[in-house]
């Protein structure tokens, strides 16, 4: 133990190297005594007001990060003042006074601010580490190293203060302390040793275990070992199987229920949480009306309240509140849910009621499994549910949430909160209102209904029609947010945005306060009193305000500004209008676009839409709505932080104004002359008609073409729309000529009928010209293809002028009568295209009335088919329908290059089409008219009918194109009847190599007749016409024949064939969008496949750097990247990872280790932007797999699973929902790999907190305001870790691995017995990490039912013959089987377990002896838990004292029979379909697959081990002698990891499973039980 002295030596000198740098004794400092703690230090700095003014005004920063970095060492002060005894320099005094004099010396040099604190912010980042020593006692050993700590301390703030001495007169800087090779080198060493020394979660540990330190500090030791006993289980069933397992659920329920709108509804709670100001709205909880209600006293509850009072707000609080009482996540299971769902006026996506009761199905089914499964069971049993908001409503809802008042079972409850219904359609309104007068009816008094609906809504709802149905049926709850109550959120409010004020922030700056405390307080005053309780009143307000120039200015606009919000808004938009005489507005435009829009548009969409509209290239665009128009706009999305984005819109800094030379262009001759231009450009401001007749010009213009701005990325990202829903009430008011209320504005659009007049022919502008190509928005000609006829009939043509309608007359007329061009607008859309047309008549009859009301105005040889167009629908699209055939059925020959497009859309397009009426209506299935729909749906004869309805040539290229059509439908009679056209049109036109491919398809892919299929696919190349359209399709059709020649074997001309195919390819630059596209990548599929399948590894690899080396037409991006992104389309796919991996393993090569992982660089493509598709997280899982199991190291593969994690939980809910399988696979294999390397450590005495830290927060997730543990692998290793490594209370270790126990004991009491096999994985891959292995076993051994069924139809030599064949090199004959149920042999280096050394334990305790125990002495189960565990699994398998037949006899009543009823019913199974299953069996099948090389089946195994650490990792009898020996390729299992054989199946779990098959279920509900009961909260 260090004596005193060496204390006091460390100390003092520390203290005389301190005095050394700073020229100051401290012993003879009075300064020194001053100070024993912060608030010392803190109540100097006050003293010496004058000398710290600058730096208590500008740098108050300085002493935060200070304070930061001394305060977690307050605690050593002390700690090491007991080591130095009574020296003149205690420690305290030393370190305040030394930080004194550096504070005092940095105010002589100002600029020196920054530097020190910096300096202080990254001491503080050390020293952080320190605060959790807040003990009275403390081990010597690191009191001495305390006071290192605290002697480096002291000696960098000497040398900083030297440093400011010295460079007093010099340039200052920041990091110039860090620059400083003294000071830098103290940080560093300081860093280092208490990294070393004193880590932050060694720390943390300490404090938990000081208490038991101080009782027996010599088990420290035994604290950090493991007792590899009981434990040894599996801690994770695999991630893929669970997939497999659920995809088909989960493609059902989002086929069924996710549309837009769920997308819409997350998206805009996101931005409603983030705009919640802290501290409003958390007045709704205490109310007694909202208590009742969340107590289920009542089923509805109204929150009404005035435009802008924070409705919004008060719903997102609501929300809050119930997610934090009950949590919603899939980890969690919940029976109670709480949903939300949101009306927008401006946003199409959110004011459809059925849309939005399938969102808040949805949301509901991520926490509730029970109504998961009825959702399901409806989309089986009652389709018609989905067709209406109230079948929905009443099927998916009622029908679920009903229950018998008397019932005492744990039933689920719904919450629902709906903000904004009066933004809704009133047609969508009454249905809902429908709905929840429904769920009112719905209760009695011996039924309740447990749905609980707030709806936040405007006063106005109340004049509904169903409103009175539903209001006060029942005593429904109503909150009026009136002045009174929203008075403590509008003080917050003003509160936060006077910070924003500029005068106000200049004059705190300057410490004028005075000046500053009364203008605050007169805007206080002032906005509070005259908002009224509005919000948005007092934005408006706070926007004018923000950037005024005095305070006389800020009081005058408070002056002027009226009460009343729609005054506001019109004081509002008078002001701009004033500043928009002196900008050349486009806020007209601007208003007219994203009032009349049926969707928000990207910043990007509008610049373009001005250019069109206004005639202006507006590259403010984005400024101004940020800033300028801030008030009426929000955007939301991504900001310039991109490199690119910043390169494109950042002004150059250096030098920009110096530089003559950049304004060179003023020079030319030309530059001046710009009058006539700007003349121009000002008549976009004229009438009415002359902005009609520019935009009705279809023309480009030269303007477009003279600029060359690149829109900057993000524009592409972020969206518009109004910042409040009063906003468009007003323009609406306003736009309406007999409802304006002030007739004065020129900046508001005074006749939005006229406005989307205006739009259509924009629209018509967007369809005939390229300007969307030329801007990259593709997706703004894509809306002018579907709303262009939307925005068309809300016009009122009552209203338009002729000279107005006429234009537009004739567009339409242009439209419908050149096919070519109507067909062309269907170009990818052609399903919204198909629907609008050909699935309603309003919108075909309102063409054909506005072309017949102006048909005398139409050109002459349009004027007589507009006539009877007029008149007959089937007229009007009679030149689309020509076209579709022509184009369908007529070529000029067999080389024309016509023939690489097969016309299914216009097949599509004709079939709608033909079924309507001559006044529009749909006499056909329009369900089936989606076009991604199979020709199979389309009956044979109606396809010989639709080639029939044009008068077409009945040539060869007449039968080859209906042939092809039939060929696709893949059904035997529409490929005989292909068969038979194909060969009529070679017999009408000999050498059509069309129809030459397509018989190959029909004998090939139809078939199977794979020799004749080559026999006409060789035909067919050789007759393909040698024409440069066509260049390149023989070697699209050699591909297939490769495939064909693999199908029948033939290995080496299959390899022949797919080379050539290959070779021919190179000819062709991918990325061009035509059919060589999908023929190159078919052909290196089929090479890889080839040579793959005739183990050519080496060409194999000449040919991926081939790839590499060939580009496309993507910038930057090789084929061989492109081939990457495509593995996950079947049609493309060659399995490449796992043939890649193996080549890899084969060759042993480092160079092609190296390739891939360059490759995966160039590939992956996941960033926050796509996150949300399924290609980029997909293919960045497989490169992270990949390089894990191959490449050298997993560092690349932690980065790419840690980013897959990240950019999850930063996403909205829906993100988090769909890819959570992706999420919890990467943090899956994080945390073994975490889990791995603090094993390591342990093993070697070192610290492995860190890695700890790591798994803790991947197990954990944020619901709310608070943390949970998830039911996840990362819960259960972390749970391990605590439990058995580092001996914690059951209550920390087992909270988590309750989440999965009791998520698997959910599954298993719901009543679905298709999820009861996952469940029992679940279920035992938990009690494993609990250490419960009797249990453990007993569940596991329930998912291998069907294996153990299986073998025992076999005798023992069979399997063994079988095993003998497969070329695994393991130990064989009795010995080994002996072997491997005792466990591993001496040579193995990881310890196996069996159940039966439990039985053992428990035998020992119940005769009074003591239990084995373990002789491995690193770290141990608690060993009486296991067998107490394993003893009541043994009493409730039993019944409890062999006596269970009143238990039994109960069970049989409650069945509704007696046991020998029942076993009668066992015995006539045969003769009783609905008793030939086992309800508790229902949809098990072969759970367990081996990892290890061998091809055994899934039925052979005679045993299986699994990997505790890993979760992942199954190994067969044979497989297990191969991991044993380090033998097994690739990283699946670490030799040194425990090891569990969980089959054949323990007694317990046969015991179980018969009992099961007898159908005696009540032992089962017994065993699950007793867990409850054990892992209850």
């Amino acid at each position: 133990m260090p004596e005193q002295g060496s204390f006091n030596s460390l100390w003092a000198d520390a203290v005389v190297e301190y005095e050394k740098q700073t020229d100051r004794k401290i012993d003879h400092d009075d300064t020194f005594r001053e100070f024993k703690n912060l608030e010392d230090l803190q109540r100097a700095i006050e003293k010496q007001k004058e000398h710290f003014g600058t730096f208590r005004s500008e740098h108050r920063r300085i002493y935060s990060a200070l304070k930061k970095c001394i305060a977690p060492m307050e605690p050593l002060l002390e700690v090491v003042q007991k080591g130095i005894g009574n020296t003149p320099y205690a420690p305290a005094s030393a370190v305040f006074g030394a930080a004194s004099y550096l504070l005092q010396a940095s105010t002589s040099v100002s600029k020196s601010y920054d530097g020190i604190e910096e300096l202080f912010q990254q001491m503080s980042d050390i020293t952080v580490r320190l605060k959790e020593y807040e003990c009275k006692n403390i081990e010597s050993s690191l009191s001495k190293k305390m006071t290192d700590i605290l002697a480096f301390f002291l000696d960098i703030i000497g040398k900083a203060e030297a440093a400011i001495n010295r460079k007093r007169f010099k340039q200052w800087a920041k990091s110039v302390f860090l620059k400083d090779d003294s000071i830098s080198s103290s940080v560093i060493k300081l860093q280092k040793y208490v990294e070393a020394e004193l880590g932050l979660v060694i720390a943390l540990t300490y404090g938990r275990v000081k208490d038991v330190q101080e009782i027996a500090t010599d088990t420290q030791a035994d604290v950090k070992l493991v007792k590899a006993d009981v434990n040894d289980i599996l801690t994770n069933q695999r991630n893929d199987r669970q997939r497999a397992f659920s995809e088909a659920d989960e493609k059902k329920l989002s086929d069924a229920l996710k549309t837009n709108t769920v997308e819409e509804v997350a998206r805009e709670h996101a931005g409603n949480w983030e705009k919640l100001t802290k501290g409003t709205a958390v007045w709704i909880r205490d109310d007694v009306m909202f208590q009742a209600w969340e107590q289920e006293k009542a089923p509805c509850l109204w929150v009404f309240g005035k435009p802008g009072v924070g409705k919004t707000m008060l719903a997102a609080r609501t929300i809050e509140t119930l997610q934090n009482k009950y949590p919603q996540h899939s980890d969690i299971p919940s029976l109670t849910s709480v949903s939300y769902l949101y009306f927008k006026d401006d946003n199409p996506k959110l004011q459809d009621c059925a849309q939005m009761w399938k969102t808040a199905a949805l949301q509901i089914t991520k926490a509730n499994d029970r109504f998961k499964k009825h959702v399901l069971a409806t989309i089986e049993k009652k389709q018609e549910t989905f067709v209406s908001a109230k079948l929905i409503w009443r099927h998916l809802f009622l029908d679920f949430f009903e229950e018998d008042v008397s019932s005492q079972n744990l039933t689920s409850l719904a919450f629902i909160v709906i903000d904004g219904l009066d933004e809704a359609p009133q047609a969508e309104r009454v249905k809902l209102l429908t709905c929840l007068a429904e769920l009112v009816n719905r209760g009695t008094s011996q039924s309740k209904c447990r749905i609980q609906v707030a709806v936040f809504a405007r006063p106005d709802v109340r004049g509904d029609p169903g409103f009175e149905k539903v209001s006060f049926r029942m005593q429904e709850r109503l909150i009026e947010v009136t002045p009174d109550r929203n008075t403590v959120d509008i003080d917050l409010y003003i509160k936060q945005r006077l910070s924003d004020v500029s005068v106000l922030q200049l004059l705190k700056k300057r410490r004028a306060t005075k000046e500053f405390q009364s203008l605050a307080k007169l805007v206080y005053n002032s906005v509070h009193s005259k908002s009224q309780g509005m919000f948005l009143w007092a934005r408006l307000v706070f926007d004018q305000i923000r950037a005024s120039p005095s305070p006389e200015a800020i009081k005058a606009s408070l002056q002027g500004a009226p009460e009343g919000l729609d005054d506001m808004l019109y004081h509002v938009f008078k002001r701009l209008e004033v500043d928009e005489q002196m900008h050349r507005s486009y806020l007209k435009i601007l208003l007219t676009w994203i009032f009349c829009a049926y969707r928000p548009f990207h910043v990007s969409e509008l610049f373009v839409l001005l250019i069109i509209s206004a005639s202006q290239h507006c590259y403010m665009i984005e400024d101004d709505l940020r800033a300028r128009y801030s008030s009426l706009f929000d955007v939301t999305g991504s900001f310039a932080d991109s490199e690119s984005d910043q390169e494109q819109i950042t002004i150059k800094e250096d030098g920009a104004a110096d530089d003559v030379s950049d304004f060179g262009f003023l020079d030319n001759e030309d530059s001046g002359n710009d009058e006539n231009a700007e003349d121009e450009s000002n008549t976009s401001e004229g009438n009415d008609d002359e902005t009609r007749s520019e935009v009705e010009n279809t023309a480009t213009t030269s303007q477009e073409e003279e600029y060359t701005f690149n829109i900057p990325p993000h524009w592409h990202e972020a969206t518009v729309t109004f910042s409040h829903a009063r906003i468009r009430d007003y323009l609406k008011t306003e736009g309406d000529p007999s409802t304006r209320r002030w007739h004065d504005s020129s900046v508001v659009p005074d006749d939005t009928n006229t406005a989307r007049l205006v739009i259509v022919l924009a629209c018509f502008r967007l369809l005939t010209t390229s300007i969307t190509d030329t801007y990259s928005v593709s997706s703004l000609k894509f809306y002018a293809k579907i709303n262009w006829i939307k925005h068309l009939v809300e016009i009122d043509f009552s209203r338009i002028p002729k000279a107005a309608a006429v234009p537009l007359a004739r567009q339409l007329s242009n439209l419908f009568y050149d096919g070519p061009c109507l067909l062309r607008t269907s170009f990818g859309a052609r399903n919204e295209f198909i629907e609008t047309w050909f699935s309603v008549s309003k919108y075909s009859s309102l063409v054909r009335k506005i072309i017949g009301d102006y048909v005398e105005n139409l050109d002459g040889d349009q004027r007589e088919w507009a006539l009877t167009a007029a008149k007959s629908t089937r007229t009007l699209f009679q030149p689309l329908m020509a076209t579709c055939a022509s184009t369908w059925l007529s070529k000029e020959g067999w080389d024309d290059p016509a023939y690489l497009d097969k016309s299914e859309r216009e097949v599509w397009i004709m079939y709608a089409c033909s079924t309507l009426t001559d006044d529009g209506k749909n006499e056909g299935s329009v369900d089936i008219f989606n076009v991604d729909n199979g020709f199979w749906n389309i009956a044979l004869d109606t396809l010989e009918f639709l080639a029939n309805i044009e008068p077409v040539p009945k040539s060869a290229h007449f039968y080859a194109g209906l042939a092809w059509i039939m060929m696709e439908a893949e059904e035997a009679t529409y490929t005989d009847r292909a068969i038979e056209y194909f060969k009529k049109a070679l017999e009408l036109l000999p050498g059509g190599w069309m129809a030459m491919e397509g018989l190959a398809r029909c004998y090939g892919e139809n078939l199977g007749e794979y020799e004749t299929a080559i026999h006409w696919m060789e035909d067919a190349i050789h007759n393909l016409p040698r024409t440069d359209d066509l260049s390149g399709i023989d070697f699209y059709l050699e591909t297939r024949i490769s495939d064909w020649k693999l199908q029948l074997g033939d290995d080496q001309e299959s390899v022949e064939i797919a080379q050539t195919s290959y070779e021919s390819g190179k000819g062709f630059s991918y990325g061009n969008g035509t059919a060589s596209d999908s023929s190159i990548l078919r052909s290196i599929k089929h090479y890889i496949e080839a040579l793959f399948r005739t183990v050519q590894y080496g060409r194999i690899v000449e040919l991926l750097h081939d790839l590499d080396a060939r580009d496309t037409e993507e910038q930057n991006t090789s084929l061989w990247t492109v081939f990457l992104r495509h593995q996950i389309d079947e049609y493309y796919a060659v399995d490449l990872f796992t043939k890649i991996g193996k080549i890899t393993r084969e060759l042993k090569s480092e160079s092609l280790q190296e390739f891939m992982r360059a490759s995966i660089q160039k590939a992956k493509n996941l960033n926050s932007n796509t996150i949300a598709d399924y290609q980029p997280i997909w293919l960045a899982d497989q490169l992270a797999e990949w390089q894990y199991h191959y490449a050298p190291n997993p560092q690349e593969s932690i980065k790419m699973w840690d980013r897959i994690v990240t950019l999850v939980d930063q996403s909205n809910e829906v993100v988090q929902q769909s890819q959570n399988w992706f999420r919890s696979k990467a943090a899956g294999y994080l945390a073994m790999i975490y889990f791995n390397t603090a094993k390591e450590k342990f093993d070697a005495d070192k610290d492995a907190s860190v890695d700890i830290v790591k798994i803790e927060d991947l197990a954990q997730h944020t619901q709310g305001s608070k943390r949970y543990y998830r039911a996840s692998y990362p819960a259960l290793v972390l749970g391990l870790w605590l439990h058995e490594y580092m001996k914690a209370d059951r209550e920390v270790w087992s909270a988590c691995i309750r989440p999965s126990v009791k998520q698997a004991l959910y599954l298993l009491s719901d009543e679905d017995p298709w999820n009861d096999q996952e469940a029992y994985s679940q279920l035992g891959e938990a009690l494993f990490a609990a250490g419960d292995i009797l249990n453990a076993s007993i569940a596991y051994g329930m998912t291998l039912k069907p294996l153990e069924d299986y073998r025992k139809g076999f005798e023992r030599q069979e399997i063994r013959d079988a095993q003998e064949s497969i070329p695994v090199e393991t130990e064989t004959g009795e010995q080994e089987s002996e072997h491997t149920k005792e466990g591993m042999s001496n040579q193995q280096t990881a310890e196996t377990y069996t159940v039966d050394s439990i039985r053992e334990d428990v035998a020992e305790l119940e005769e009074g002896n003591e239990p084995r125990q373990s002789t491995n002495d690193k770290g141990s189960i608690q060993e009486e838990d296991k067998i107490g565990e394993a003893q009541v699994a043994a009493s409730h398998l039993s019944g409890g004292n062999g006596n269970n037949s009143d238990n039994e006899e109960e069970v049989n009543k409650n069945n509704g029979g007696s046991e020998n009823d029942e076993n009668n019913e066992d015995s006539d199974d045969s003769d009783s379909p609905d008793e030939s299953v086992n309800p508790k069996y229902t949809g098990f099948g072969y759970w367990w697959t081996c990892d290890g090389p061998c091809k055994t089946p899934q039925s052979d195994y005679a045993e299986l081990w699994c990997c505790r650490v890993c979760g992942d990792s199954c190994f067969c009898e044979q497989c297990i002698e191969l991991h044993r020996r380090d033998e097994i390729p690739a990283r699946i299992c670490a030799v040194d990891h425990p090891l569990v054989r969980i089959f054949p199946m323990i007694e317990e779990a046969k015991e179980l499973t018969e009992a099961l098959v007898e159908r005696r279920f009540e032992v089962q509900q017994r065993w699950l039980d007793a867990l409850r009961k054990v892992w209850e909260d």
